[in-house]
């Protein structure tokens, strides 16, 4: 980081917190491009298939002018920037669709975040960057800054987008620019007061459950209603210290979401839209 971004940060993160395995699917194949025909050999005009070269697979039907950017494109030299800095950090990378989408996840162990509840009992949480391609023109390329809670050894992504860019390419900008823009967007400890009020506003544990019945009756919450009975489950084991809070009804919700809709289906594209949903519903509901 620049020194204005290390300054920036000084007193509100705290040292690191536990060991991450790191998760990174092989994301650096190539693809080739091949032109589209019917089953009688004629060619579709202005259209092309976007193949992965190691399994042989279509990967998506595009269009002539679209320029292919592939997963190592957009995401090695972000990687390679933020090496430069000599900054600690972990990765996981996902792919969807057989390789069509990635979402890559940079995270910062040593700028750990602790969120203080009322029971006392400290929360910790990581800032990093997201990465997000795709091969067949259905996702921008994107970096934002973001947040991941270490509730456990694999972690739970917070979807709290503090800065983010979308780009078909980096042509405008370098990509040490958006690296060092990101990282001084991180380094920004007002952007992180959302998280804190949360974290320190209480709810007494018997108003946890009829709480949860409001949030996932809010108006656009796509929360599965099927699911309630394990968020209830989560709220008991969130309330045994005594007071809770609002950061404790969210990671109740947040819990199962990653383990019991995301880890066991690997439907990532449902999971990030669910968990960034949930995020807007929470911050719309306790403001």
């Amino acid at each position: 980081m620049s020194n204005q971004v290390v300054e920036a940060t000084k007193g509100i993160f705290s040292s690191k917190r536990g060991d991450v395995v790191e998760h990174v699917y092989p994301y650096q194949f190539k693809v080739r491009e091949e032109v589209v025909t019917t089953n009688s050999g004629v060619i579709v005009p202005d259209r092309r298939v976007i193949i992965r070269e190691d399994t042989n697979v279509a990967l998506g039907i595009v269009g002539s002018n679209y320029k292919v950017l592939t997963h190592a494109e957009a995401l090695d030299p972000i990687l390679d920037e933020i090496s430069k800095r000599k900054v600690e950090t972990f990765k996981r990378v996902a792919l969807a669709q057989g390789g069509a989408k990635m979402f890559a996840h940079i995270y910062f162990p040593d700028q750990e975040i602790s969120l203080d509840s009322p029971s006392g009992k400290k929360d910790h949480c990581w800032p990093g960057i997201t990465v997000v391609n795709s091969l067949d023109g259905t996702l921008k390329y994107s970096i934002e800054a973001t947040i991941y809670r270490l509730a456990c050894t694999n972690g739970m992504r917070v979807p709290m987008a503090i800065a983010s860019m979308k780009t078909t390419h980096s042509k405008n900008k370098s990509y040490e620019e958006m690296v060092e823009e990101i990282l001084a967007k991180i380094g920004d400890a007002g952007r992180f007061t959302s998280l804190q009020r949360w974290a320190s506003h209480v709810i007494e544990p018997d108003k946890m459950a009829t709480l949860a019945e409001k949030v996932i009756g809010t108006k656009g919450c796509l929360f599965p209603v099927r699911y309630l009975k394990d968020v209830q489950n989560e709220i008991k084991k969130e309330s045994k210290g005594g007071v809770t809070s609002v950061w404790g009804l969210y990671n109740a919700f947040n819990s199962v979401l990653e383990h019991n809709l995301v880890r066991g289906k690997g439907k990532i594209e449902r999971a990030r839209m669910l968990d960034e949903n949930l995020f807007k519903v929470f911050a719309k509901t306790f403001k």
